[in-house]
């Protein structure tokens, strides 16, 4: 795609690393989300490995099998994005900055887009590049350099969610099928409260105790093949948004709204 960029660009602190905007295994695909309270990590993790093949992402040289994930959501005030998916909308579109394995974002970061339409998902991704460390930028120049780089057909998704809600913070694990599904295993999960703060704020951290959610990621057609690379696991799947449960964690929605 042909980026077109605002002439006061040059003025961000940001700079736009990867505009490929979509991978192929982003585009269109089916997303199974099983959550699972009270049980071991362990058993999970040796199920998985067992039935599926562990991936390791990151620099070969110092390879990790347990990605943290963190990430920033983005709503507007009457948390739009939060209540599209509480009401079930089957068109729903989310913003969220996202880093890896830091407590607070360094020099790069992504800036996704999410989309459903009906039960097919898929994401556009972009990697930026900070001057200084993320976490030294306001909110309010984080947004003004977003609104200059982002790509014109995504620019509403930033101008309409212009709050910083809450980070999402969880340990992930990333397996494929010998026919190429993938499974995460996602755990840990964090809550920080984003609201009225000027700067990205890891204090005064909400722990959900328990709750581990698997997330089979699938071609069109091919989610009900999840279950056999599960067994003898048989999970119920459900719906299971982190981004809505955090806010039901910082309090801005009540917990008889899930």
């Amino acid at each position: 795609m042909t980026l077109q960029v605002c002439s006061h660009a040059a003025t961000s602190p940001l700079k736009l690393i990867d505009a490929t905007e979509v991978r192929a295994d982003l585009a269109n695909r089916r997303e199974v989300k099983y959550a699972i309270q009270g049980m071991d990590v362990g058993k999970l993790q040796r199920l998985l490995e067992i039935n599926c093949d562990r991936q390791v992402h990151g620099n070969p040289l110092h390879a990790n099998t347990v990605s943290e994930v963190r990430s920033i959501y983005f709503d507007d005030a009457k948390l739009s994005a939060c209540r599209a998916n509480l009401d079930g909308h089957g068109v729903r579109r989310k913003l969220r900055l996202r880093w890896y394995d830091s407590l607070l974002p360094n020099h790069t970061f992504f800036v996704e887009v999410k989309w459903r339409n009906s039960r097919i998902t898929g994401k556009h991704r972009f990697e930026f590049q900070s001057a200084v460390p993320l976490s030294e930028l306001s909110y309010s120049q984080i947004r003004r350099s977003l609104e200059q780089l982002m790509p014109p057909h995504l620019l509403k998704d930033v101008l309409t969610n212009y709050d910083a809600v809450v980070i999402v913070e969880y340990k992930r694990e990333h397996f494929v099928t010998n026919d190429g599904l993938r499974i995460t295993l996602d755990y840990d999960l964090t809550y920080y409260d984003q609201s009225g703060q000027s700067h990205i704020s890891a204090r005064f951290p909400r722990h959900v105790e328990g709750l581990i959610v698997l997330e089979g990621k699938t071609p069109i057609g091919r989610e009900s093949e999840l279950r056999r690379w599960l067994y003898p696991l048989t999970p119920r799947a459900t719906r299971c948004s982190k981004y809505v449960l955090g806010c039901q964690q910082i309090g801005r929605i009540m917990a008889s709204e899930l």
